[in-house]
């Protein structure tokens, strides 16, 4: 019987003291949880603090010109849009001695779509500034408000994202660790994905080039492909002529992509262009030239007059033009380690601009040497 009741008050021993370990390591980790709850609702409604706290703008941004320190006010109320289905759960915890680990799943938007959307819209809005007449620079403003209209114009899918976060006691009291992973973790992955120099590829790059070139007006086409340096005249007959240029191509410019080829840095994109043909347009104006050289009126106008009559003709010829050319194009593209970079050769110009500036630059020259035979044929 004495040996039967010490095994019962060994067994209670044992349970009790099981009982009182689990009873403080349970207060533990609800004191982990409850220090990486107090981290995470702080992403529910973001203020500015919050914001500085767990994302670099200028690293998010690292493109952009950088000389402005402070964060403008705006970015509480785009990371606010950001983080506003932000969700958590604290999966497991694990203690040792005074660090601990939890394991957190997030839900958040799709950070790698929104990556793409905003790294696109910027892109094209790098390629509208250079074809705006003031040639402003993109700004880190102009990033984030750019990344607060890509918020507000899409909606995003929520997603998954789980990670492990370290905590450390200090005075019995538990902290998150702060890491250069940390900002990451709690973004879905955004900022990596924004670093990511194949986020988008090339092929996609090109398209975003020539769309928004299609989507260009004549003055912006005017600029982008500095049509008013083809012809080296007076500013009033040469913005006459670039206009005109410009609502050809405006009229006719596509492309189609066809095929694709890169390795690590380098890339090839096959495009076919279609643009207005200006060797046609240069033909008929050089028909109708050379028919009007045959008049009396070319003797009678002199040198000014037959300068005015090839102005009035290639003005004409280029505004009646109904003629398109379409040629296949292959486009050299870097990865400089940021994104894949589109190189604008001399192909890819020729391409847009349907083979008009060679052309056009022995216009004149062809011009005055047919005027000067026609008269010496005149006064033999």
């Amino acid at each position: 019987m004495k040996i039967r009741h010490k095994k019962w008050l060994y067994a209670a021993v044992f349970l009790t003291s099981a009982l009182l370990l689990a009873g403080c390591e349970g207060k533990e980790e609800r004191a982990v949880k409850e220090a990486v709850s107090a981290e995470l609702d702080q992403l529910k409604s973001p203020d500015k603090k919050t914001i500085e706290k767990y994302l670099s703008v200028h690293e998010l941004f690292p493109d952009t010109d950088n000389g402005e320190e402070n964060v403008d006010p705006d970015i509480v109320k785009i990371f606010s849009r950001y983080f506003k289905d932000f969700s958590y759960t604290i999966d497991n915890v694990k203690l040792k001695n005074k660090k601990a680990g939890a394991t957190v799943t997030i839900t958040n938007l799709d950070a790698h779509a929104l990556a793409e959307d905003y790294t696109a819209a910027a892109l094209k809005k790098r390629i509208t500034c250079d074809a705006n007449p003031s040639q402003v620079e993109f700004s880190l403003k102009d990033s984030y408000l750019l990344l607060g209209e890509t918020l507000k114009k899409n909606d995003y899918k929520l997603v998954d994202t789980t990670f492990d976060l370290t905590l450390r006691q200090k005075e019995e009291t538990w902290h998150v660790v702060y890491d250069e992973n940390l900002d990451n973790q709690i973004t879905g992955g955004f900022l990596s994905y924004m670093a990511d120099s194949n986020l988008l590829p090339p092929e996609e790059v090109v398209k975003i080039h020539f769309g928004t070139i299609k989507d260009f007006d004549t003055e912006q086409l005017n600029i982008y492909l500095s049509l008013d340096s083809l012809l080296d005249t007076d500013d009033t007959y040469s913005s006459s002529i670039a206009h005109a240029m410009a609502e050809q191509i405006r009229a006719c410019f596509d492309f189609k992509i066809l095929d694709a080829k890169k390795d690590e840095r380098n890339a090839q994109v096959k495009v076919q262009i279609t643009s207005s043909d200006f060797k046609s347009i240069v033909a008929s104006y050089q028909e109708q030239l050379s028919g009007w050289l045959q008049t009396s009126q070319a003797m009678a106008g002199g040198a000014e007059g037959r300068r005015e009559k090839e102005r009035q003709l290639l003005l004409e010829s280029i505004e009646k033009n109904n003629a398109s050319t379409t040629r296949d194009v292959d486009i050299t593209l870097v990865n400089d380690g940021t994104s894949w970079k589109m190189q604008m050769d001399e192909n890819v110009a020729q391409a847009i601009l349907g083979g008009v500036d060679s052309a056009l630059a022995d216009v004149s020259e062809d011009v005055e040497y047919d005027a000067l035979v026609q008269t010496k044929n005149r006064t033999r």
